[in-house]
């Protein structure tokens, strides 16, 4: 590793999983060092409780414990500890930041949808401003976001209370979906749609699992269709997502139970079970922006997260619209 390389670390406490990721930063370039997530569902459970139980909470703190000894093994110069829409939710969430502090002692960030946005923006557009009239989808479990950028202008965010597991709970029970099913959850995304901010984008992309793992659906559909060969070798084409695609993800949802695709594609099935959803908002995102297709990014706001404590350091939330504006870092 070279010399100048820091190491940076995120965990992100989520509605459907807790994810780590460490990278080393190395000039311009970032490498992963380590990158794994849990699925635990606290955004289901919190819907139900109200609060995060005592053993949801031991569990997910043992986690996260592991977590934090996993990147400090690693060599991570900082970690930073995150959590979304679960524990903005939870009646009990000081409680739980305080037992997290105490297994890790780190602070536990509770983000507002606002920060969970910024920090997405910075970790998908790797700390750059934009260069043209920019749309980022955020779909998480239990809340999406929307931002809208543009050269030299403010970030305006929308925020959509319900993600692709909520959605799910609310309008699915058969597994496959019927049409029926499939058709509330198109009608009640472009519902959500039209309450977001008025923009024109030319570019449009998509964070999160929603559209990672709808690409890598159809990407193994085509490769059947095609002897096997690699659909997703290379070409930044395969990595968009236009209503062809979104077409093909939905008949095969439809068409086949949660655990036979994810016994031929190696999905996991929660995020079979969530892909109609996931796919209806970014449909409907695609229609009330006019746009032909969204990219897919594998970055998120741990990536933001690592680079805007790089930045700012123990300042990054109050540096946060700095950050994303391109204004000069204040080294950490």
């Amino acid at each position: 590793m070279s010399e100048t390389s820091r190491i940076g670390a995120a965990v992100d406490i989520g509605s459907n999983s807790v994810h780590l990721l460490v990278v080393a930063l190395e000039g311009d370039l970032r490498r992963v060092i380590r990158d794994e997530s849990e699925l635990l569902g606290l955004g289901a459970v919190v819907d139900m409780e109200g609060r995060i139980p005592d053993a949801s909470a031991a569990v997910t703190v043992e986690l996260v414990r592991g977590y934090v000894q996993a990147a400090q093994e690693e060599g991570a110069d900082w970690i930073v500890l995150l959590a979304t829409e679960p524990l903005r939710r939870a009646s009990n969430r000081t409680r739980f930041c305080d037992l997290v502090q105490q297994a890790t002692g780190l602070p536990l960030h509770v983000l507002s949808h606002e920060e969970e946005a910024e920090l997405t923006v910075l970790g998908v557009l790797d700390g750059e401003p934009p260069s043209e009239p920019t749309l980022v989808l955020d779909i998480g479990g239990g809340s999406s976001e929307i931002v809208l950028l543009g050269p030299g202008a403010d970030p305006v965010i929308g925020v959509m209370p319900v993600g692709s597991a909520r959605l799910t709970a609310s309008f699915v029970e058969d597994d496959p979906p019927t049409a029926e099913e499939i058709q509330a959850l198109r009608s009640e995304a472009h519902h959500l749609l039209s309450g977001m901010p008025v923009g024109h984008p030319t570019r449009g992309i998509v964070v999160g699992g929603s559209g990672t793992n709808l690409v890598r659906l159809t990407a193994d559909e085509e490769a059947e269709a095609t002897d096997g060969a690699d659909a997703t070798d290379g070409a930044e084409e395969d990595w968009l997502i236009d209503k062809t695609r979104i077409g093909r993800a939905v008949r095969l949802v439809m068409r086949h139970p949660s655990a036979e695709l994810v016994e031929t594609y190696g999905l996991r099935e929660r995020r079979i079970v969530q892909m109609a959803a996931g796919a209806s908002l970014i449909e409907a995102t695609l229609d009330c922006y006019d746009l032909p297709h969204v990219e897919t990014s594998d970055a998120s706001l741990r990536e933001g997260a690592i680079l805007a404590w790089q930045r700012a350091g123990d300042a990054w939330r109050e540096r946060l619209g700095d950050l994303i504006s391109g204004e000069p870092p204040t080294a950490a």
